[in-house]
């Protein structure tokens, strides 16, 4: 008896056809790198114009009104929608990154697009670097911006400025970005590194130490001291990386991780009271700037910062968990100075290990801290 072949089995070969099909297009379609570079061009522009934002303090301060000459291109590069897209963040970072003034004027006509057989230019038509610097004075300009852009066969993205003085031309800055492939540290992440040294005191408000000037006759050990005038001063360098929050920089989040040796002093002069703490601190902070200078680059004046930090010492039992409130100033580019108050509602006794297991220390709930050398990379 024969029997005929039902449409199962063709339908489940052309399921199993569609799922090899469906998982090979899958493996050749590997997700995007949000990151990579473009064929446009437009995410190297953007990491190009976060470089150039940070390059702003390098501009001398008394060259605050400034204007776009010519940015010159290659049309195989670029096209003139593309170019234009170009000039404008170029002219938003020297505005709002800069805190420059940006002026232009009809006799610039930094739109004009000048083609020859090869390249063509923004530019303006004036004839003679004397027509403008006659310009520059009546633009009441401190210099003017001149730059190229092009872009390499493997997709990099170069883009070079210039700023030069209207009357003298004297070249008073001038960067050159790449962005692309062959990029060696592409910035993923707008950071700030910084090392700073480090002065605290924790006044103690209980201490119990073995006194080496006095030994029981029954037991052999040194008797044991209760004063309340002691307090450890703590001497710590550390790193810390930070972000800006906020797009106008006024709210920055930094991580810190650092070493302390903490040493105790006071009590009466009768006894010798002398002991080490060695100490891991990690923290955390939020600062707040509320005075600011006009170029952010260069720092501001006063800020504020709340954080948490937490003290880990070496050979004790137990731990140091800290509030900190205080104040910062960036005096210039690099260097910060600040100084707070810390407070231990928690965590603010240590008690020894080993050799000082009798030492026995209760801190004050509050402290206090100065940051005397603070550099930023």
């Amino acid at each position: 008896m024969k029997t005929a072949a039902g449409p199962r089995p063709r339908f489940a070969a052309l399921l199993m056809l569609a799922a090899c099909l469906a998982s090979a297009a899958t493996a050749q379609s590997p997700p995007q790198d949000p990151f990579a570079p473009s064929n446009t061009g437009l995410r190297q522009i953007a990491e190009i114009m976060g470089r150039l934002a940070k390059t702003m303090g390098d501009i001398p301060p008394n060259v605050d009104r400034i204007a776009l000459t010519q940015v010159k291109v290659d049309p195989k590069d670029f096209s003139p929608g593309m170019s234009r897209y170009i000039q404008a963040q170029i002219e938003e970072v020297f505005r709002k990154e800069g805190r420059r003034t940006v002026v232009t004027a009809p006799e610039l006509r930094t739109f004009r697009v000048v083609a020859t057989d090869s390249t063509f230019k923004f530019s303006n038509t004036l004839p003679s670097m004397e027509d403008l610097w006659r310009l520059g004075d009546k633009l009441r300009v401190d210099g003017y911006i001149e730059g190229s852009c092009s872009k390499s066969s493997d997709n990099d993205v170069i883009l070079n400025l210039k700023v030069f003085r209207h009357r003298t031309g004297e070249i008073v800055w001038s960067a050159s970005f790449v962005a692309g492939p062959n990029e060696k540290k592409p910035d993923i992440w707008n950071l700030d590194w910084s090392a700073s040294a480090n002065l605290r005191r924790f006044p103690i408000r209980q201490s119990i130490l073995p006194s080496p000037d006095s030994v029981n006759a029954l037991t052999g050990k040194a008797r044991l001291d209760t004063l309340s005038d002691l307090a450890l001063t703590e001497y710590g360098v550390e790193g810390s990386v930070s972000e800006v929050v906020t797009p106008d920089k006024f709210l920055l989040f930094s991580v810190s991780l650092g070493y302390g040796l903490a040493t105790g002093g006071g009590g009466p002069d009768s006894l010798n009271v002398n002991f080490n703490i060695q100490m891991v601190k990690f923290g955390i902070e939020m600062l707040g700037i509320f005075f600011r200078k006009s170029n952010p680059d260069l720092g501001y004046w006063l800020g504020t910062y709340v954080g948490y930090q937490e003290f880990i010492p070496f050979f004790n039992r137990g731990h140091l968990s800290a509030l900190s409130v205080g104040y910062k100033s960036r005096v210039s580019r690099h260097f910060t100075l600040g100084g707070g108050v810390l407070f231990l509602p928690l965590n603010n006794k240590l008690k020894g290990l080993g050799a000082d297991q009798d030492r026995f220390l209760t801190l004050e709930p509050v402290a206090y801290e100065l940051t005397y050398l603070h550099y930023t990379f």
